[in-house]
């Protein structure tokens, strides 16, 4: 039995606790408040020296990731590798994948190297098979894959290096439309397509890469988010 499946039979399909842990360690990952991080760190390695349940104890180098990179004080450089391998080892060891190792490898995905990232992404999406028909198992499987092409189109300030990755890329966008993004995930298939415009721009095809950015930045526009509208027109300026 996994931890979701535990969650699942103890908690009546509740995953209050769990969410409210992955929320409060990413505001204040967003946030950069190093003391609160230190508080969660500390409470969970509480409850595993307590009850010596080594899911307390991937929560703990979970935020120790995160407390590595906001605190600038952080005394030991290596601890981030370490805690990122004992973490991906879990993740590797585990036959089942359920919402929490989900949350788990999504929130320190791009702190991976690329081929960690591809075979932990196939690994994410081939064993969370059993929970997909559960909502948030679906959209944070979707979040993996979303995650999975931003990391391996690069950074904005890479897109002029040579690219290697399209047959991954590819293969990830493939398992997406497997999924059949429902339609009510309107900015999820506004992403999608976004993505699909980085990718062809990242390839070569700058000037069909730039229509479907422009596309998705104009659907935005047309429903009033502007916001996130002028984000993407950002991200495109950046990378042509």
């Amino acid at each position: 039995m996994n931890f979701d499946e535990f969650l699942y039979i103890h908690n009546d399909f509740h995953h209050d606790k769990l969410d409210n842990f992955f929320q409060t360690a990413r505001n204040a990952y967003l946030n950069r408040d190093v003391r609160q991080l230190k508080q969660l760190k500390n409470s969970q390695l509480k409850k595993w020296k307590q009850y010596s349940v080594e899911t307390y104890h991937y929560n703990a180098l979970f935020i120790k990731v995160f407390e590595s990179i906001v605190d600038h004080k952080y005394i030991d450089e290596g601890v981030q590798e370490n805690d990122i391998r004992l973490l991906s080892e879990y993740l590797f060891r585990v036959e089942v994948w359920g919402y929490y190792e989900l949350k788990l490898y999504n929130g320190t995905l791009l702190l991976l190297p690329p081929d960690m990232v591809i075979l932990l992404s196939r690994t994410a999406y081939e064993k969370s098979s059993r929970f997909r028909d559960y909502k948030r198992v679906n959209d944070e499987i979707t979040a993996v894959l979303f995650n999975t092409i931003i990391f391996l189109l690069g950074s904005v300030n890479r897109f002029h290096e040579e690219f290697t990755y399209q047959k991954e890329i590819s293969e990830f966008f493939s398992i997406l439309e497997a999924i059949a993004l429902p339609e009510r995930n309107l900015l999820e298939r506004v992403n999608l397509l976004e993505l699909k415009g980085a990718y062809e721009i990242r390839t070569g095809n700058i000037e069909e890469g730039t229509i479907k950015i422009t596309q998705a930045i104009q659907i935005l526009k047309d429903l009033k988010s502007t916001r996130l509208a002028n984000n993407i027109e950002q991200y495109l300026q950046q990378i042509v």
